[in-house]
């Protein structure tokens, strides 16, 4: 699987955050108008639903600019303006909060702007924010003043956003299912459906606002996160089709009953066709993928044959100057051999290769034919990979006069090297490692040896039950539930643990730095309840489970005799009850 540029990603993000921050303003500013304007349909979607107050604007206003300041590469100067902002309306949240709280009338700061328009609301407390939107105000205010700490944030951070976005989350739904009374919604207390839906925006803006912190983070690192992202669509899409499906069917004159049940199997009918979709297309991915490593290692054996039977450049150098270039070389590299005679043939050389050239041609002059591959940077600035063979070259008269080298561009001989080479090393259906590759890391950790106090923990995963699963719904289904699978194992483990699949629907776990059985047993039984949680896949659920084998890497063991104890351990849990975690 190719990665994606880190750039582009980081670009990605970026592009999002702004969309998200914009919109987060606009709506806020689109309410400010309304209000001062006297449209109300810029205050709410739906007349009946309550409006965005202008503290409620005022705030969103301010916590954008808080995000937006704070992004990006910001000076110590934004960063402390930012976090001023969201310290004010973290401030105003509570105040509001108290109020609520002790049933005190409020100050008279909610109708400083546009009093007689809010007055006119029929609120109880016209202009004041509802306690809903407080809380989620607060706790985002919360996230947005962490955005540039470092120090104890790893898990605060992305708490405050979690609980901040809850509410509105819910608030959302309430209203897309018209079940507004889920809210608490009435004069006093309802938040607006624009509120929620900003508040929202706000809270993806802030996570994306430090792509180097999790979730963020996270997903940039997985190769399937465009997968990912896909199933959070598909997942999210149902309720919105079936909320949006309703008002349809009732249109068309169906009972209420009737027109939740159509809209249901409408919403079913649309995502199972997505998923199916992109199942299909994901399926002919891996088949292409399969088709292409076939065609480069066919076309790495017949550029072998035509690379070893031909020269694209001769160079005889004298000094390391270039004393002689064949013509060949413009075709190449894009400059004539007049370009290149009389220069320092290390001039032209990548400066991670300069010295390891240097050293072959030490070789070289002391009488062994060598053959190297370095980079050599072309007329456009480009770097391109040759291969040099070099000897030394000796003259009509038996003369040593330097050395003369055979240079041929292989461009794609590298790449296609380096596609195998990842290949070779991870498994294209769940995006973890090998087996060989998952056993070279388990051998290199037991040659390093361990901190004192500390064991490599091994962990064997096994399915259950998984062949009825492919036999039942087909292998397409079972393929997504193991690929679901490793991604919820690889994210039950640390950054630094490696996660690969040994064949079939076996998993192996290795986990360094391990203090004892008992904290390798606690993550084993972290992965095991992560697993079982439902898979939802083609408007189906499925419930598949783990059967964990744990041990730990004794001094002296093999790996051999660690894989066979934790393998044994894993089929003592299948024997079982299965669904358990077997120590030995």
């Amino acid at each position: 699987m190719e990665t994606p540029d880190p750039d582009a990603c980081l670009n990605d993000v970026a592009w999002c955050r702004r969309i998200a921050v914009l919109v987060g303003f606009t709506l806020a500013a689109a309410a400010w108008v309304g209000w001062a304007t006297g449209v109300d349909r810029l205050t709410r979607i739906n007349p009946s639903w309550p409006q965005m107050m202008p503290w409620t604007a005022l705030w969103l206003a301010a916590l954008s600019a808080a995000i937006l300041t704070q992004s990006g590469h910001p000076s110590r100067g934004r960063v402390r303006a930012g976090r001023g902002f969201a310290l004010v309306v973290g401030a105003l949240a509570v105040v509001t909060l108290v109020e609520y709280a002790t049933g005190r009338s409020p100050s008279g700061l909610d109708q400083v702007w546009f009093g007689d328009a809010v007055r006119a609301s029929q609120q109880t407390w016209p202009g004041r924010p509802s306690p809903q939107t407080a809380w989620s105000v607060l706790l985002l205010a919360a996230a947005a003043a962490l955005i540039r700490v470092d120090r104890g944030t790893r898990v605060v951070w992305p708490a405050c956003m979690a609980a901040g976005g809850a509410i509105p989350f819910v608030t959302v739904g309430a209203y897309l299912f018209n079940a507004v009374a889920l809210v608490g919604y009435s004069p006093s207390t309802g938040q607006a459906l624009m509120t929620a839906f900003a508040l929202l925006l706000l809270a993806a803006a802030t996570s994306l606002a430090r792509a180097d912190r999790f979730p963020v983070a996270w997903l940039l690192a997985r190769p399937d996160r465009r997968s990912l992202l896909r199933l959070a669509g598909i997942l999210a899409g149902f309720p919105i089709v079936v909320a949006l499906s309703r008002p349809v069917f009732l249109g068309l004159g169906l009972g209420e009953h009737a027109e939740w049940t159509f809209s249901v199997l409408l919403g079913a009918l649309i995502v199972g066709a997505v998923t199916f979709y992109f199942s299909q297309r994901e399926q002919q991915l891996l088949i292409a993928k399969e088709l292409i490593s076939k065609e480069r290692a066919d076309a790495e054996v017949r550029y072998r044959i035509l690379a070893e039977n031909a020269v694209d450049i001769v160079v005889h150098l004298r000094d390391r100057e270039i004393a002689w270039i064949s013509p060949s070389v413009e075709a190449a590299l894009g400059r004539p051999p007049q370009g290149w005679t009389g220069s320092d043939f290390n001039r032209h050389i990548h400066p991670r290769d300069v010295e390891t050239v240097i050293a072959a041609l030490r070789r070289v002059a002391a009488g062994e034919a060598v053959l190297q591959r370095f980079r050599v940077r072309s007329v456009d600035g480009d770097y391109h990979w040759v291969e040099g063979h070099g000897k030394p070259y000796v003259d009509a008269e038996g003369n040593t006069d330097g050395l003369i080298a055979a240079v041929r561009v292989v461009d794609d001989q590298v790449e296609a090297e380096q596609r195998l080479e990842r290949l070779a090393r991870f498994d294209t259906l769940t995006g973890l490692v090998n087996r060989a590759e998952a056993i070279d890391r388990l051998a290199s950790a037991l040659e390093q040896g361990q901190p004192p106090g500390t064991y490599v923990g091994v962990l064997f995963c096994d399915v259950d039950h998984f062949k009825e699963i492919n036999d039942t719904c087909g292998h397409g289904i079972g393929d997504f539930v193991l690929a679901t699978l490793a991604a919820r194992i690889r994210g039950s483990v640390r950054r630094g643990d490696t996660v690969g699949r040994t064949g079939g629907d076996e998993i192996l776990v290795l986990l360094p730095g391990v203090r004892s059985i008992d904290e390798l047993g606690q993550v084993a039984e972290k992965i095991r309840c992560r697993a079982a949680e439902p898979i939802h896949v083609s408007g189906k659920t499925f419930s598949a489970t783990l059967s964990i084998g744990a041990t730990l890497a004794l001094p002296g063991d093999s790996v051999d005799t660690i894989t066979a104890r934790a393998d044994a351990a894993m089929y003592q849990a299948k024997l079982g009850d299965r669904n358990t975690v077997v120590q030995n």
